[in-house]
């Protein structure tokens, strides 16, 4: 890990050390007899704070008080082999609302569920190591959702879906950061200040 990353412990740093573009490397195992998914794609997060609008729209679908949301992120899923596949049917909003007494814990709002496509509140919070826990209870099932950076470059994700008659779904992802073009461009800069100045060295020694 980077001497520089400090591990989140609040959903805002969480947010935030999560900003721009990964790839997700996913398996989703069903426990009732469907077959095994395994794919690849891009997840986008982009933070918001709390005066964006969408925020008193989430707060508002929830009957939660705007008060004590504290802005949030959207985030996208979309192909990695196609280009502009950006769409709001494979999109989140998230709201943070955190406990005032203790940032490590708190409310998720979203606009919409995982496993139940309508606004739902979840529960979350940071262990001591800086695993995050994510608690969804819907109508007829509840999901965990556990996840933490193993470096700043890349962060794990694991999942289950569990019904009362036991665990029907586990997902496992691997995501990695992308780099964005202004670290793209960084590089080149360093790539052709440093071949600049081995050239030079190099022409000085003839």
């Amino acid at each position: 890990m980077e001497a520089s990353f400090v591990v989140p412990m609040s959903m805002r740093d969480f947010f935030r050390a999560s900003r721009g573009q990964g790839m997700t490397r996913r398996a989703v195992h069903h426990l009732d007899h469907q077959d095994d998914e395994f794919a690849d794609s891009n997840l986008i997060i982009e933070p918001f704070d709390q005066q964006d609008p969408v925020t008193a729209k989430v707060c508002e679908s929830l009957s939660f008080d705007l008060g004590g949301a504290a802005g949030g992120a959207r985030f996208w899923w979309e192909s990695n082999l196609k280009e502009s596949s950006r769409s709001e049917d494979y999109a989140a909003v998230l709201v943070d609302a955190p406990n005032p007494s203790d940032p490590t814990r708190g409310f998720l709002l979203r606009d919409k569920g995982y496993v139940e496509k309508k606004p739902v509140l979840s529960e979350y919070s940071f262990a001591a190591d800086g695993l995050l826990t994510i608690t969804t209870r819907y109508d007829t099932n509840v999901g965990i959702e556990r996840c933490w950076f193993v470096t700043d470059q890349v962060r794990m994700r694991v999942s289950s879906v569990q019904f009362l008659d036991g665990v029907s779904m586990t997902t496992y992802c691997t995501e990695f950061r992308c780099p964005s073009a202004d670290d793209l461009a960084e590089t080149r800069r360093q790539a052709e200040a440093l071949a600049a100045r081995y050239s030079t060295a190099g022409g000085s020694d003839v």
